[in-house]
C-alpha cells in the first residue's frame, strides 16, 4: 500500500487555514484565521464566503468564538457547523435556508469536555442537529425549521426515582436532598451510528473517568426522560472510539494507563469491541492487541473499503488496523486532519494549502 496525493491547491489569500473538512468528494469547507468560513471546490482558488465566526452583532462576556483555539467543522450537505472544541461557542449555517445561527453552551468544565455536535437525516430525509447547551444537556433541532424538538425534555434519567428508592433500601439510608437529581453526566464528542438511529457520547463522569454512552434518537426526542445504554467506564484518557456497524463499537484501551494490574508503560495498546443490543445489556465481545502503536488518544474511523479501522493522530501518523489486530498499513509521516469513507479520501490542511490523498 502507498499514500498517494491526488490533488493539491494553494490559496492566494492572506489568511491561513485554521481547520478544514470535506463536504463532498470535490468540495471542502475551511475556517480561516480571519474568522471567515469558506466553501471551496476543486480548481477554485478563491472559494465562496459563507459567514464569519468573529464578525457578528452578538455580544459575549467571554469574547465569543476564539479563532486561536482548537476548532472543528461538521457538515451534512448544505449544513455547516463550526465550534470551538473546548470552549463555549459555535455557529450553524444552512446554505440557502438560514443565516448563521449562534450556538453556545454553559461554561462548566467546557475546557475538558469536547463540544457535543452531530448531524443526521431522519426517515423523511429532514436534516437535524444534535448539540450541547450545558455539560449534561443536549438539544435536537430540525434544521429546516430551526425548531428545537427537545425543548420540553426533562434532565432526569428514566427510573431515577425507582433507583434512589432501591439505593436507600439497599444501604438503609434516607436522602437528605431533594430528589430525583438531574442527569449526572458530561456529554462529549458525539458519533452517529451508521443507520443514524443512535448516537454515542464520548463523555465522562466525576471520578474522573471516561464513560461512554449510547442513546436512541427517537427515544431521545419523544421520551421526556433520558434513557441511555452504558458502554463502559475507564480512566479519564479521552480515548478513541468509533462505530463498526449499527450494533458494534470499538474503543481504544491501554493496560498501563487504564490501571490494569501487572501492566507496564510498554504494554501494547488494545481495542475493545462492544455489542450494543436493542433490548440486551451491553457486552464486551472481543479484544485485539495492537503492537507498536500508541493509539489511545488517536482518532478512529471504520472503513468498509479497507474493512479496517483508520487510526490517525499527530503522534503516530496514520495506520489501518484490521478487526483482528493486523496492521495493514502505516505511515508515520502522513498526518491527515480527517478521513472520509464515502469518497475514501484523506484531507490535509497546512498553511494555505489543501491536499487530498488516497491509500492504494
Amino acid at each position: 500500500m502507498n499514500t498517494n496525493k491526488i490533488y493539491e491547491i494553494t490559496f492566494n489569500k492572506e489568511e491561513i487555514i485554521v481547520t478544514a473538512t470535506l463536504s463532498g468528494s470535490d468540495e471542502w469547507v475551511m475556517l480561516m484565521n480571519s474568522g471567515d468560513v469558506i466553501s471551496c471546490k476543486m480548481g477554485d482558488s478563491a472559494g465562496q464566503y459563507l459567514f464569519s465566526v468573529t464578525k457578528n452583532n452578538f455580544y459575549y462576556e467571554d469574547g465569543g468564538f476564539d479563532i486561536t483555539a482548537p476548532s472543528t467543522i461538521y457538515t451534512l450537505e448544505a449544513i455547516i457547523v463550526v465550534v470551538n472544541d473546548y470552549k463555549r461557542h459555535g455557529f450553524v449555517y444552512h446554505k440557502g435556508m438560514h443565516h448563521a445561527v449562534n450556538l453556545s453552551r454553559e461554561d462548566y468544565h467546557a475546557d475538558i469536555s469536547s463540544y457535543p455536535v452531530a448531524l443526521f437525516k431522519d426517515k423523511l430525509n429532514v436534516p437535524h442537529l444534535i448539540y450541547g447547551v450545558a455539560w449534561n444537556h443536549l438539544q435536537i433541532m430540525n434544521m429546516d425549521t430551526l425548531q428545537i424538538l427537545t425543548a420540553a425534555k426533562s434532565l432526569i434519567h428514566e427510573n431515577a426515582e425507582k433507583d434512589i428508592i432501591n439505593f436507600n433500601k439497599e444501604y438503609n439510608q434516607t436522602s437528605n436532598l431533594p430528589w430525583p437529581p438531574e442527569y449526572d453526566y458530561f456529554f462529549g464528542r458525539l458519533e452517529m451510528s451508521p443507520d443514524k438511529n443512535k448516537f454515542l457520547s464520548a463523555g465522562w463522569v466525576w471520578g474522573s473517568g471516561d464513560f461512554y454512552k449510547v442513546y436512541n434518537v427517537e427515544d431521545f426526542i419523544n421520551n421526556s426522560r433520558i434513557t441511555d445504554k452504558n458502554i463502559d467506564i475507564w480512566e479519564h484518557n479521552n480515548r478513541a472510539v468509533c462505530w463498526i456497524d449499527d450494533y458494534t463499537i470499538a474503543v481504544a484501551y491501554h493496560p498501563y494507563n487504564d490501571g490494569r494490574e501487572g501492566a507496564t508503560v510498554n504494554s501494547p495498546c488494545e481495542i475493545h469491541f462492544y455489542a450494543i443490543g436493542i433490548n440486551e445489556p451491553e457486552n464486551k465481545i472481543k479484544t485485539i492487541v495492537v503492537e507498536d502503536l500508541d493509539i489511545l488518544t488517536s482518532k478512529f474511523q471504520y472503513s468498509k473499503f479497507f474493512n479496517a479501522i483508520v487510526v490517525f493522530s499527530n503522534v503516530i501518523g496514520m495506520a489501518l488496523i484490521t478487526l483482528e489486530g493486523q496492521i495493514l498499513f502505516k505511515d508515520e509521516n502522513f498526518k491527515p486532519v480527517g478521513y472520509y469513507e464515502e469518497s475514501n479520501l484523506f484531507l490535509k490542511a497546512e498553511g494555505k494549502t489543501i491536499s487530498l490523498y488516497q491509500i492504494s
